[in-house]
C-alpha cells in the first residue's frame, strides 16, 4: 500500500488529481454506506430481539394467568375442607363441591382429595388401582411439608389420559389431608410451539430441575444435558450468546414467578445478517450510481483544469530551452489564468536579467585576470617565509624530543630508587620482626623444655607405680591359687560328709543337706577363684604392656629434652646474627633515601627544561602554521580568481544559449 501511494504521488499532475477526486468521492460514500448498513443492521437486530422478548413475556403471562387462579381456588378448597367431611370413597359433600367447580371450569382435568388415612377421592371418577396411596405421591408430600402454602408440582404424564399435567395442591386447614387441582399443560405446549422467534427460532420451557417441559423435538421430562442451559439458572432473566451445531445462537429467557419455570427463546444470530442483506445491496447500488455520476463530473472538471496546465508546461519547456521571445496567452479567470500571466511576466524579467548579466560578466572577467596576477606574486613571497619558519620549528621539535627522553629516563631512575627505598624499609621492618619472633621462639622452647622435664618426672613415677602394681598382682594370683586349693579340699570334705550321711540313713538327712550346701559353696568358691585368677592374668598382661609403653614414653621424653636443648642453641645463634645484621640494613636504608631525594631534584629541573623546550616548539609551530595559513589563503585567492575567470567565461557561454 505504501509503495502504491508513493508511486501515485510521484506520477504526473493528472493522476494526482484523479486520485484525489476518486478518494474524495469514494471514501465518504463508503463511510456513509457502512454507517447506514451498520445502523440498519442494529435496528433490525433490536426489532427481532424486541419481538422475541415480547413473545416470551406473553407466554410467561399466559402461564401465570393459567396457574395463578388455580392456586387461589386450591387455597379456597383447602380452607373449607376438613376431616368431618370424609365419608369414604364417596364423601358426598367433598364430591359435590368438586363437581360444582368442575362444571364451572372445564379446563380443569380433575380434582382430588388425599387424606392422612390413605383415602383418595377424585372427580370425575376414574379407574384407580386398588393399592393406590395418595400419601406416596409428590403432590401430597410437598403440600404436607409446606402447610399453608399452595404447591405446584413438576409436570408429569397422566396415567389415565396420557396428557402432560400438573397438580396444584395444598394441605387442608386441619392438616388431615391435601386438596389438589389437576391441569393439562397441553394448551401451554400448543401455544409455546406456535410462538416463533425470528424465522427459524423457537421457544422452550424448562422446569426448576433443568428438565424439558416444552421443546419442538424433545419429549417433556427429558433432562437438558447441554451445559449452556446451566446459565439459565444464574439469573432470573438475561440474554446469552453461544455456539450450537456449528452456528451462533442467541438465547433470551425469563423466569416465571408463579411456578419458577424458565421460558426461553432461541434464534440464529445469522438471521439478523440475512434480514439486513437487502439493505446492504441497496446501499451498494447507491454507492455505485453515485460513483458513476461523480466520475463523469470529475472528467469534465479535470479537462478544464488540465488543458491550460499543459499549455503552460509547453511554454515552460521552451523557456528551459533558452527561448525567451515567445509570450503565453491563457484566457481563464481562475488561478491557472493568473499563473499564466505571472509566468509571462517572469519570462520578460528573465530576458532583461540575462541582458544585464552579459554586461557584468565581461567586467568580472577583466578584474579576475588582474587579481590572479597579484595573487601569484604574493604566494611566491609567502612560500619563502614558510620554509624558514619550518626549519626553526624542526630544530625546536628535536630539542623537545631529547629533553622528553631525558625526563623519561630520570623518571624511571626515580621510580627504581623509590622501589629500593621501599624494599630496604620493608627489609628493616622484617629484620626487627624476625628478631622479636626469634626471642619469643627461644622463650617458647624453654617452656617446652620445662614441660618435657615435668613430663619425664611424671612418667618415671608412673613407671614405678605400674611395676609395683605388677608385683601386687603376682601376690594376688598366689592367693587365688591357695583359695582354689581350699575350695577343692572343701568340696572333697562335703562329698565325704554326704556319703557318711547317706550311710546314717534317716538320722543323717539334715547333715546331708548341710554337706550339699557346703559342696555348692565350695564349687562356687572354686569358680570365683578361677575367675579371679583369669582376671589377674589379664591384669598382669595389661600391666606388662603398660610398663613397656611407659619405658618407650620415657625414651621419647628424653629425646624431646635433647631436641629442646638443641633448639634453644639454634635460637641463640639466630638472635646473635640478627643483632649484627640490623644496623647494616638501617644504614643502607638511609643511603637509599638520600639517593632518592637527589634524583627527585634532578627530575624536577629536567621537567622545567622540557616545559621551556615545548613552549619554544609550540611557538615555532604556531608561527609556521600562521605562515602556512597565509600561504593557503593566497593560494585560495589565486584559485578563486582563476575560478572566477572561468565562471565568467562559462556565464558568457550560457548567456549565448538564450535567444533574447
Amino acid at each position: 500500500m505504501k509503495a502504491i501511494f508513493a508511486k501515485i504521488m510521484s506520477g504526473n499532475f493528472k493522476i494526482k488529481l484523479i486520485t484525489a477526486f476518486v478518494l474524495i468521492l469514494v471514501i465518504p460514500s463508503m463511510i456513509v454506506g457502512t454507517l447506514s448498513y451498520s445502523r440498519s443492521k442494529k435496528e433490525i437486530e433490536q426489532q427481532i430481539l424486541s419481538s422475541a422478548k415480547e413473545n416470551i413475556n406473553l407466554l410467561d403471562s399466559f402461564i401465570s394467568t393459567t396457574i395463578t387462579p388455580k392456586k387461589l381456588d386450591t387455597d379456597y378448597f383447602a380452607q373449607n375442607t376438613n376431616a368431618s367431611m370424609y365419608q369414604g370413597i364417596d364423601s358426598p359433600m367433598v364430591r359435590q363441591n368438586f363437581n360444582t367447580y368442575l362444571a364451572m371450569h372445564p379446563e380443569v382435568n380433575s380434582m382430588s382429595l388425599g387424606t392422612d388415612t390413605g383415602l383418595y377421592v377424585i372427580s370425575p371418577p376414574q379407574d384407580v388401582k386398588a393399592d393406590y396411596d395418595p400419601r406416596t405421591r409428590g403432590w401430597y408430600k410437598d403440600a404436607i411439608a409446606n402447610k399453608g402454602k399452595t404447591i405446584v408440582s413438576e409436570p408429569y404424564k397422566s396415567a389415565v389420559t396420557g396428557e402432560n399435567i400438573i397438580t396444584v395442591s395444598q394441605a387442608t386447614s386441619d392438616g388431615s389431608g391435601v386438596v389438589g387441582i389437576t391441569l393439562s399443560i397441553d394448551q401451554i405446549d400448543k401455544l409455546t410451539k406456535e410462538v416463533q422467534i425470528g424465522k427459524a427460532g423457537y421457544v422452550m420451557i424448562f422446569d426448576k430441575n433443568k428438565n424439558y417441559i416444552v421443546h419442538p423435538t424433545i419429549k417433556s421430562g427429558e433432562p437438558a444435558e447441554n451445559p449452556v442451559y446451566d446459565r439459565l439458572y444464574e439469573e432470573d432473566s438475561n440474554q446469552i450468546e453461544f455456539g450450537l451445531g456449528g452456528q451462533n445462537k442467541k438465547m433470551l429467557y425469563v423466569t416465571n414467578k408463579t411456578v419458577g419455570w424458565k421460558v426461553v427463546g432461541l434464534m440464529n444470530s445469522s438471521e439478523v445478517k440475512e434480514s439486513a442483506q437487502p439493505i446492504f445491496i441497496y446501499t451498494l447500488l447507491s454507492i455505485i450510481i453515485c460513483l458513476i455520476i461523480g466520475g463523469i463530473s470529475i472528467y469534465f472538471i479535470l479537462k478544464s483544469i488540465i488543458r491550460p496546465i499543459v499549455k503552460l508546461k509547453e511554454h515552460a519547456v521552451r523557456v528551459s530551452e533558452g527561448v525567451l521571445t515567445e509570450s503565453i496567452q491563457i484566457n481563464t479567470l481562475d488561478e491557472i489564468g493568473e499563473l499564466g500571466q505571472a509566468f509571462d511576466e517572469m519570462r520578460k524579467n528573465l530576458r532583461s536579467l540575462i541582458m544585464d548579466v552579459e554586461d557584468r560578466s565581461e567586467q568580472v572577467a577583466a578584474s579576475s585576470q588582474q587579481l590572479t596576477a597579484s595573487a601569484e606574486q604574493t604566494s611566491l613571497a609567502t612560500e619563502q617565509v614558510v620554509m624558514a619558519v619550518q626549519d626553526v620549528a624542526g630544530s625546536a621539535e628535536k630539542q623537545t624530543v631529547s629533553v622528553d627522553h631525558n625526563v623519561h629516563a630520570l623518571q624511571e631512575i626515580s621510580l627504581g630508587v623509590a622501589r629500593i627505598v621501599n624494599s630496604v624499609t620493608d627489609l628493616s621492618g622484617l629484620s626487627n620482626h624476625t628478631t622479636l619472633q626469634a626471642e619469643e621462639g627461644g622463650e617458647s622452647v624453654l617452656q617446652v623444655k620445662e614441660q618435657m622435664s615435668s613430663i619425664h618426672e611424671s612418667v618415671e613415677k608412673s613407671d614405678h607405680m605400674v611395676r609395683s602394681l605388677y608385683d601386687r598382682s603376682k601376690e594376688i594370683n598366689s592367693i587365688s591359687v591357695v583359695i582354689s586349693g581350699i575350695a577343692k579340699q572343701t568340696n572333697l570334705l562335703a562329698l565325704n560328709a554326704a556319703i557318711e550321711a547317706a550311710r546314717a540313713g534317716e538320722h543323717g538327712k539334715g547333715f546331708a543337706v548341710v554337706a550339699d550346701e557346703v559342696r555348692k559353696l565350695a564349687e562356687l568358691s572354686q569358680e570365683s577363684a578361677q575367675q579371679i585368677s583369669e582376671l589377674i592374668i589379664e591384669i598382669q598382661r595389661l600391666t606388662k604392656d603398660t610398663v613397656d609403653t611407659t619405658e618407650k614414653v620415657t625414651q621419647d621424653v628424653a629425646g624431646g629434652l635433647k631436641v629442646s636443648n638443641e633448639a634453644i642453641q639454634k635460637f641463640e645463634q639466630i638472635l646473635i646474627s640478627m643483632n649484627k645484621t640490623t644496623p647494616h640494613i638501617d644504614e643502607v636504608s638511609a643511603i637509599a633515601e638520600q639517593i632518592s631525594a637527589g634524583v627527585q631534584e634532578v627530575t624536577a629541573i629536567t621537567n622545567e627544561l622540557a616545559m621551556i623546550a615545548k613552549g619554544n616548539a609550540a611557538t615555532s609551530e604556531e608561527v609556521a602554521a600562521s605562515a602556512e595559513e597565509q600561504l593557503a589563503s593566497m593560494e585560495e585567492i589565486s584559485a578563486s580568481a582563476q575560478s572566477l575567470s572561468s565562471l565568467s567565461e562559462e556565464l558568457q557561454a550560457l548567456i549565448n544559449k538564450f535567444t533574447y
